[in-house]
């Protein structure tokens, strides 16, 4: 039961981090790419965190954690204030460990589970 609420907690983290980015262009100016990005990368977290909340799989954590990379990686490539770059790399590197901990975990319940069933 533990770990369910760990992936429990794992998602809502994830949730706030999307939407953390959706909300973020408000308070940090950016345009063009750089704001298209955010605001993609953003729901993509958000969307799946909330997923991850009612399916309980791997998956879900997987594509956040490639939303997370792809973040980093934009941050560099689109020209954006320091703010902005701070913003995304910081937020990027967080769902990423929160990503790879939940997918982890996800995965050795999954594991212990078929163990169970057999």
């Amino acid at each position: 039961m533990k770990d369910i609420y760990q992936s429990r907690i794992a998602s809502l983290l994830t949730i706030v981090a999307g939407a953390w980015l959706m909300l973020s262009p408000l308070a940090i100016t950016m345009s063009g790419a750089a704001l298209v990005s955010i605001l993609i990368t953003g729901g993509v977290m958000a969307l799946v965190g909330l997923v991850q909340l009612f399916w309980m799989n791997t998956l879900p954590s997987w594509v956040s954690a490639l939303a997370a990379i792809w973040l980093f990686v934009a941050a560099f490539i689109f020209s954006a204030s320091t703010a902005a770059i701070l913003n995304q790399a910081i937020t990027a590197t967080i769902a990423f460990v929160i990503a790879v901990w939940d997918g982890l975990e996800v995965g050795e319940v999954q594991n212990e589970r078929r163990h169970m069933h057999v």
